[in-house]
């Protein structure tokens, strides 16, 4: 019991860091700056998860998700209408190693983007595999004896053309800010609310 709620509280402490690339996503970065995205997030929960004498594999995924443009605001918008609504990625997330068996970890959206499309884990209980963000095409085990963002940065580059990967990382920049704008956050809440009252 008591391991469970140390890794229930590693993954909460990672899971509601603000989803924002850091100038690094080494672990040490990560904490410092309070900050990471799925790669950075999960480097370090993987970290955190051995520190507590539990084993992980790293996995690294190619995705590409369809987002109606009009469904998004500002820069997103512009970004989607340029690329037909496509966007493509190499998502991070971990497999759990337990005694009975192992377990999906993906800790890459925080409780606050809750509301914006986003898939959020907002429960760790353990054995219980937990949803990934994306729908993974080819999936791969970053191997322990590579450099995780190297090998990432590999997959990338295989999957994808250069003109994607400029639109990627375009759009996690401008992601990053929407997922952390107070006011975005109140437009939810407040689309939400009348939603609520139209449903009563």
């Amino acid at each position: 019991m008591e391991d469970e709620i140390d890794l229930e509280k590693a993954f909460l402490l990672v899971r509601d860091m603000p989803y924002i690339r850091a100038s690094s996503r080494d672990p040490k970065a990560i904490i410092a700056e309070w900050r990471g995205t799925c790669s950075g997030k999960h480097y370090l929960l993987k970290r955190l998860f051995a520190e507590l004498g539990y084993s992980s594999r790293l996995m690294a995924c190619t995705t590409v998700t369809y987002i109606d443009p009009k469904k998004v605001l500002g820069k997103l918008r512009k970004l989607l209408r340029q690329s037909n609504g496509r966007f493509v990625d190499v998502h991070n997330y971990l497999i759990l190693e337990l005694p009975e068996g192992e377990m999906t970890v993906d800790a890459t959206w925080p409780v606050s983007a809750r509301g914006m499309g986003t898939v959020i884990n907002e429960h760790f209980v353990l054995g219980e595999n937990q949803k990934i963000a994306v729908e993974p095409l080819k999936s791969w085990i970053v191997p322990d004896d590579r450099d995780s963002q190297d090998f990432k940065n590999e997959i990338l580059k295989d999957s994808f053309t250069p003109e994607e990967l400029a639109h990627r990382d375009e759009f996690v920049k401008a992601l990053s800010k929407v997922t952390n704008s107070p006011w975005i956050k109140f437009l939810v809440w407040l689309r939400s609310l009348i939603q609520g009252k139209d449903a009563g």
